[in-house]
């Protein structure tokens, strides 16, 4: 039997799939996003040899410029992959190379609403979140999106562990980053981990809890020297152990049953969203009410 531990913060990922079914609270996210001060978003086309800022008056006056596109580049994994998404459809995929170093340029045309969407898939076939884009595309210029960075991706051998037990972390980052896995508690007490992660970017360390009471709590990933976090995954401290193998057919919010959460689930989702007795396959953290904590949780098993 398997009861899923749900999380209590709402991770960006649960911010792309509601702004597709919630514009307001996508809306109300954007004031307060996650930092991404990492990011620069440029936009420059050449002509004659100069390179200009996109008006009216350029883009319209019959100079011939260059395709319009969108490229977007920076940091996931070493030979991850980073899937790239346009109002909430796949559009391109590319790979990251042996260092972790991506680009991508797709070909567009004017759009003053778009919303791209990026995450990187590891080695181990671990997400990252996803990160999110509103740009206004400009017809003859290049949006290049650089300085994208993803936190590394997290995975845990175990959702339970007994108490005095062993817990292992495991994920993929950028080669030999020095990395923080932090473990918190519902008092958001933290207790801090460092390692480095390996030259193919893979890291694992195990830990001794024999110091941790029994109880909830979560734990993530993040550069020492970046402020985004992984995902966030929580786990037991109880009496006995549970692999994380032994529940993966039985995935939260998957309401039809299909081994996937996809926009199926996430409609089921939506449609009981703040009504009365909401079936328990939509009340994935079993508090009786659908809300923002059980789309964060359907968020970070997306699998579409």
């Amino acid at each position: 039997m398997y009861t899923y531990l749900g999380m209590r913060k709402i991770i960006l990922s649960s911010v792309f799939c509601l702004s597709l079914f919630f514009p307001f609270f996508f809306l109300n996210f954007l004031i307060a996003p996650i930092p991404i001060s990492a990011e620069t978003i440029t936009v420059s086309a050449t002509v004659g040899g100069a390179v200009v800022s996109p008006s009216p008056e350029t883009s319209s006056g019959g100079i011939n410029l260059p395709h319009t596109s969108v490229q977007f580049s920076g940091e996931a994994y070493p030979s991850a992959t980073v899937v790239i998404f346009k109002n909430g459809q796949i559009i391109a995929t590319t790979n990251g190379d042996g260092n972790g170093f991506f680009s991508v340029t797709i070909e567009e045309k004017y759009d003053s609403t778009a919303l791209y969407g990026l995450y990187a898939r590891d080695l181990a076939n671990n997400k990252s979140l996803l990160l999110n884009y509103p740009l206004v595309i400009y017809s003859g210029y290049l949006t290049h999106i650089s300085g994208i960075r993803f936190a590394p991706t997290v995975a845990l051998d175990k959702i339970q562990v007994s108490v005095g037990d062993y817990l292992t972390v495991a994920g993929y980052a950028l080669p030999k980053k020095e990395l923080q896995i932090v473990i918190e508690d519902k008092n958001k007490k933290s207790t801090m981990f460092t390692l480095n992660a390996r030259d193919t970017g893979r890291y694992n360390i195990t830990l001794p809890l024999m110091n941790f009471s029994k109880g909830n709590y979560f734990t993530y990933v993040k550069y020492t020297d970046d402020i985004r976090i992984s995902k966030l995954v929580e786990f037991l401290i109880g009496d006995t152990n549970i692999k994380s193998t032994d529940v993966t057919l039985n995935i939260p919010g998957d309401c039809n049953a299909d081994g996937a959460i996809n926009l199926t689930d996430f409609s089921v989702l939506a449609f009981w969203y703040k009504k009365q007795n909401p079936p328990v396959c939509v009340d994935i953290n079993k508090d009786n009410i659908v809300d923002l904590i059980d789309f964060s949780i359907l968020a970070y098993y997306w699998n579409a």
